[in-house]
């Protein structure tokens, strides 16, 4: 899921001094968070091309009469943009509300609580809750709180570390992680058929393999000037799905 460097970092272990400053009045940022002059001024997309992101439309790639026009499309926003907005997508709307309502209860809890499924202290897993990833770059964290879990194929699935709270938590996901592998097989499909390929070659080349979710929760900073949210990075996956849970801007 993060590149082989990436160094695993238990929240409660090192962002303790943080966890005030998410939670209460303080001001103060611990130093593990704050980034440099250079990193904060970085580029990644400019504010105009972030208006030209690409818009695929899942009902005209299934409608026969429009199918060609939008995998080509498609097409386009994989190969010079790596990254496009789905609308029409087909996720059941009741299935994707409850995760994030689930989700945004969860981060809700007391640590005491969050941490009854936090990472392992033994063993090289990523799952769990609370992890920060430290990718070499000065050893810095980035401002939020994560929980990542194998949802797929159900028999890798880590029971004890899937919250029980709130309690809806482990149904909303697992109902949820069943959408996804559904929408990605119908854009895997399309993605063959836009270079040329099988569409079944390769849906079968994923069908089997590991889904994971990862939630993430960015707390407002009292200087947002000095920290980052996530660090600016590449998914070591096959296809990445995104959920925004709010209209907080961001992504």
């Amino acid at each position: 899921m993060e590149v082989a460097s990436a160094k695993l970092v238990n929240r409660d272990e090192i962002t303790g001094a943080a966890l005030s400053t998410f939670a209460g009045d303080s001001t103060d940022i611990p130093e593990s968070y704050i980034r440099t002059d250079e990193v904060l001024a970085a580029e990644v997309v400019g504010e105009d091309e972030a208006y030209e992101l690409p818009v695929v439309d899942m009902a005209k790639l299934l409608d026969p009469d429009s199918s060609a026009m939008e995998t080509e499309k498609l097409g386009y926003a994989c190969r010079h943009w790596g990254f496009f907005q789905l609308m029409n997508h087909g996720v059941d709307e009741a299935a994707a509300q409850l995760i994030k309502d689930s989700a945004v209860q969860f981060f809700s809890l007391p640590l005491d609580i969050k941490n009854r499924v936090a990472v392992p202290e033994k063993g090289a897993g990523i799952e769990g809750y609370g992890h920060h990833y430290s990718r070499g770059r000065g050893d810095k964290l980035d401002w939020a709180e994560g929980l990542i879990l194998i949802t797929q194929p159900v028999q890798e699935r880590n029971m004890n570390l899937w919250p029980t709270n709130p309690p809806e938590f482990r149904d909303a996901l697992a109902t949820y992680s069943t959408e996804m592998t559904k929408l990605a097989r119908r854009l895997l499909g399309f993605m063959a058929a836009d270079i040329g390929d099988e569409k079944e070659e390769l849906v079968e080349a994923f069908t089997g393999k590991r889904q994971s979710m990862a939630m993430h929760y960015y707390p407002p900073c009292p200087h947002p000037d000095k920290v980052l949210g996530i660090t600016p990075h590449t998914d070591g996956l096959g296809l990445t799905l995104l959920l925004h849970v709010d209209d907080t801007p961001g992504l």
